[in-house]
């Protein structure tokens, strides 16, 4: 490793965001004016509310050899025993310590690295010496020996930790290693953070903005070409923002997308909407459909956030799906108008009334059932897919009653303009003698489902599909036998980041360095309860399958009492006596010893060394779990942790906190709130279906179609590396919503027609498939755009809506179809009115639909069978 000509960090130790540590120096050797640090005898926590971040970077030696030493040249090793030192914290206290602590306490910077092993003046101008002329030889030493000082904090370490990949020789002495690590600790001012702050916040705890844009300049130093210069040494970092920066970035990059996906799918609608011809193409009409999406977008966020709903990185979804569902009422509704009779002799708003009196029942049935939906998943306990649930639900709301006023009204207003034969972008542009072109009367669409739902209706065919469909199923259900339930939340930043490769060394060069965990206790009469933290640590230490390591500042007050004879019955003497508990806690607090745990209390005042400590506020203790593999180690291990705290049985609050706790927790509800969801969902569809169709046996087939639907699109997620986590959990819910819109108009469309069911199944799908069809084909033109994105949010979205729409496509299509023309329920009721021929596509004469070129009554060149 490589250092510069200043000293390493004397520009760190003066700075505010770095977290200072209290040392008691019992040997002190080096004029401390140097190194710029103030001494100080009190030390006020009570006013200091802060919070630790880190900020790592790794040095990995990546030539080829290793560094080799031969035995006599770790002869050098040198013991150096604090204990042979005078402690003055036991004789001299308190009256003459106190006089002397302010010379001997000093703050050093809160960092751990293989420096502090000659860093006796808080990274001066002797330690920058002293390091420049080092030798290889000089540090194995060093790291070889048994008994490490810190030189920073005056107490033993083992430096072995701070090196991966150890290389050794025969006689077990260190002689290599290929990575090591500086972690830098930084004090976050927990009342400067702003309600700003708290909602910009993403992975980690609430950090200010002063604190943040400190990071920012330290994340910039650290990856300055100098550090980088050395070909033989690579440098990776990761500093507290570096996760939110990272996945905020990512996710920012492709939310660009979705204008690119509007523009898709407006090309898309304008083609399929209109006709190939000025008069008769509609721009206004496929532009205000995209615009009331958009209107959608933007009121629903505006609407949830006035509310207070959070909004997460899953939010930037939210305007696909609403894009997706959005498009297809424009497309029922435009279908519907088309499936009019040409002979229906009545004027333009009539034909659009009996337009809505169809399709008003159809996007109401998908819509209603979308909203019912995402309401169960609202019911969850997590917050940021409730609040998801909740932007989803009002904005489904928004665009059905957007499409069914203004695009309707714009629908009508744009049928005057043909009848009027206005030219479709210059309006007001009159095309006089104007005749169509044969061709762009062809409906070619509609023509294709005519033919391929009399293919689907030959018996071998439906033999065929039938078997095919058991087969996806029966390989659907094996994968979703084996999907698995993790979340990681690396998947969140580009694998090819700076913060990637970082936690890839981590993994592969410190294995054994496991979560770290703080135990917060709230304020409770030590006197009376140590005993329950001499428990508590005692039983930390017992579960040695799942801590590695406790750093506690009972074990290291106990021994210093008894030790000492500070005390005759450790217990005892306390519970008796409260006011001596309090004086030897200062006690401990101010000596060499215990100086470093004044970080593990919080009081309500200032401790005065010689004086009874204030009333604690909280303290804590804090362990090391080990590196676990997976969500089936390490929720088990975090139950386990909760479970012994509980057990204990504090007066007052005590809980674990880590930061991966989060993640873990999340990992041990979400697969049963994913089930939960889904099977209340798909209750709620088949209730609600059934109450808005009004069919018992129609309902239970498209329930079958959305149950089949989705176990092949969680089979699949498997076979595609996915596995069930909070991004996945919410696509399956939206999942739902959309394939029973695939199915239910199709079930929807076969209760209207007449005749037999292989001829109400040939009507149906020639009426609505094409409307169906181009709903799923522009949901899935409108995210095709993310299929290449570095984003775990987005490529999740892209795999889970592409199975979606291939799998409920498939199922509303095909597989419906033929199990209608098995078992599909008698038509509704056909009741004699002025327009009951007004959908005489879905009512024609009697007549094998099998087996003729036309149907009776449509000779008109809207439609070629």
């Amino acid at each position: 490793m490589q250092f510069s000509e200043e000293p390493a960090q004397s520009s760190l130790t003066t700075n505010s965001f770095f977290g200072k540590m209290p040392v008691v120096d019992l040997n002190l050797s080096f004029d401390s004016g140097n190194s710029g640090q103030e001494n100080a005898t009190v030390l006020n926590f009570a006013d200091a509310d802060y919070d630790y971040d880190d900020y790592s970077f790794f040095s990995l030696d990546d030539t080829e050899g290793k560094i080799n030493v031969s035995n006599s040249q770790t002869s050098r090793i040198q013991k150096r025993n604090i204990d042979g030192i005078p402690d003055p914290s036991i004789g001299l206290y308190p009256s003459d310590y106190c006089d002397i602590v302010k010379e001997i306490t000093k703050s050093a910077c809160f960092e751990t690295s293989l420096l502090e092993m000659w860093a006796a003046d808080q990274y001066g101008f002797v330690t920058r010496d002293l390091i420049k002329n080092l030798t290889l030889d000089d540090v194995l030493s060093k790291v070889n020996n048994p008994y490490g000082f810190s030189e920073v904090f005056k107490r033993p370490t083992d430096f072995t930790q701070y090196l991966g990949d150890i290389t050794r020789n025969s006689t077990g002495h260190i002689v290599g290693a290929r990575a090591t690590f500086i972690r830098f600790f930084g004090q976050v001012n927990i009342s400067a953070i702003s309600d700003q702050d708290r909602a910009a916040t993403g992975k980690g705890q609430p950090v200010d903005s002063a604190t943040l844009e400190f990071e920012g300049g330290l994340l910039s130093a650290l990856r300055d070409g100098i550090l980088h210069s050395n070909p033989n040494i690579t440098v990776l970092i990761n500093v507290a923002r570096s996760f939110n920066d990272l996945s905020q970035k990512v996710i920012n990059t492709d939310a660009l997308l979705f204008g690119c996906g509007f523009s898709i799918v407006f090309i898309y609608v304008q083609l399929s909407l209109g006709k190939m011809n000025f008069v008769e193409q509609r721009p206004l009409l496929s532009g205000v459909g995209i615009a009331c999406i958009a209107l959608t977008v933007f009121s629903t966020y505006g609407m949830c956030s006035l509310f207070g709903f959070v909004f997460s990185p899953m939010h930037n979804i939210i305007p696909f799906l609403l894009l997706g569902i959005g498009i297809d009422d424009m497309f029922v509704i435009c279908q519907s108008l088309d499936n009019l009779s040409p002979d229906l002799d009545v004027d333009i708003t009539t034909r659009i009334a009996l337009t809505m009196k169809h399709a008003g029942v159809a996007i109401t049935v998908t819509s209603v059932t979308d909203i019912t939906v995402f309401a169960i998943g609202a019911t969850t306990v997590l917050p940021a897919l409730r609040s998801f649930c909740v932007f989803c639900a009002v904005g489904i709301l928004v665009v059905y009653i957007l499409q069914a006023t203004v695009f309707v009204a714009v629908m009508s207003k744009d049928t005057h303009r043909i009848a009027q034969r206005r030219n479709g972008f210059l309006l007001c542009y009159t095309h006089t003698n104007w005749t169509p072109k044969p061709w762009t009367q062809k409906n070619y669409l509609q023509s294709f489902f005519f033919r391929f739902a009399k293919f689907l209706m030959i018996p071998f065919v439906k033999f065929a599909i039938i078997s095919c469909t058991l087969v996806l199923l029966g390989w659907g259900s094996y994968g979703l036998y084996m999907l698995r339930q993790e979340f990681n939340p690396i998947w969140f930043i580009p694998p090819e980041s700076y913060l990637s490769q970082w936690f890839s060394a981590n993994e592969k060069y410190f294995p054994k360095e496991g979560e770290r965990v703080t135990i917060n206790i709230g304020p409770i009469d030590y006197s009376d309860e140590l005993w329950k933290i001499d428990l508590l640590v005692d039983k930390l230490k017992n579960e040695t399958a799942i801590v590695s390591s406790v750093d506690s500042w009972y074990s290291d007050f106990k021994d210093y009492m008894e030790k000492n004879d500070l005390v005759q019955d450790f217990f005892e003497a306390f519970h008796v006596n409260q006011t001596e508990f309090y004086f030897r806690l200062t006690q401990f607090l101010f000596s060499p010893t215990g100086a470093k745990y004044r970080t593990n209390f919080q009081f309500d005042q200032s401790i005065i060394c010689g004086q009874i400590s204030p009333n604690v506020q909280l303290s804590t203790i804090k362990f090391t779990h080990h590196l676990f593999d997976g969500p089936s180690e390490h929720i088990p291990a975090m139950n386990r942790i909760k479970a012994i705290v509980e057990s204990v049985n504090f007066s007052s609050r005590a809980f674990a906190v880590a930061t991966e706790y989060a993640s873990w927790e999340t990992d041990e509800i979400i697969a049963d709130d994913t089930i939960r969801n889904l099977v209340l969902s798909v209750v709620c569809v088949f209730i609600t279906t059934l109450l808005l169709i009004g069919n018992f046996k129609a309902c239970v087939l498209v329930l079958i179609s959305v149950l089949m639907t989705l176990v092949n699109v969680s089979g699949f997620m498997h076979f595609w590396g996915l596995t069930i986590d909070v991004v996945s959990c919410v696509n399956l819910v939206i999942a739902v919503g959309l394939c029973v819109d695939y199915s239910a108009h199709i079930a929807h469309a076969f209760m209207t027609c007449s005749g037999t069911k292989n001829e109400r199944t040939i009507q149906a799908l020639r009426d609505i498939g094409p409307a169906v069809f181009n709903g799923g084909m522009s949901t899935f033109l409108a995210f095709i755009l993310t299929a290449t994105s570095q984003s775990h949010v987005f490529a999740t979205f892209f795999k889970i809506f592409f199975l979606v729409v291939v799998f409920g496509l498939f199922h509303g299509l095909v597989f419906l179809p033929i199990t209608l023309s098995f078992f599909g329920p008698d038509p509704l009721d056909q009741h004699k009115s002025e327009g009951s021929n007004f959908y005489s596509k879905q009512n024609p004469s009697p007549v094998d639909l099998l087996s003729v070129k036309k149907l009776p009554g449509h000779d008109n060149p809207n439609f070629e069978g």
